[in-house]
């Protein structure tokens, strides 16, 4: 009877000789995981962010006062 973790083959990332191997694959999967949503997360701040002195700033609510 064949165990499942026993079994040839499987997800390459976490076929290893030894638990060792294993456990230092998922951590630094676990991390490169982390490292691609911060950099996601930045990368999608950096484009919805507003431009300062792209156009014509439009007036606001208190623009007819006078300074």
């Amino acid at each position: 009877m064949i165990r499942s973790f026993d079994a040839p083959g499987g997800i390459v990332l976490f076929t290893a000789s030894s638990p060792r191997q294993r456990q230092v694959r998922r951590r630094s999967a676990a991390i490169a995981v982390i490292v691609a949503v911060a950099f996601a997360g930045g990368l999608i701040g950096q484009l919805s962010a507003a431009r300062d002195g792209v156009g014509p700033v439009p007036p606001g609510p208190f623009s007819y006062f006078p300074n």
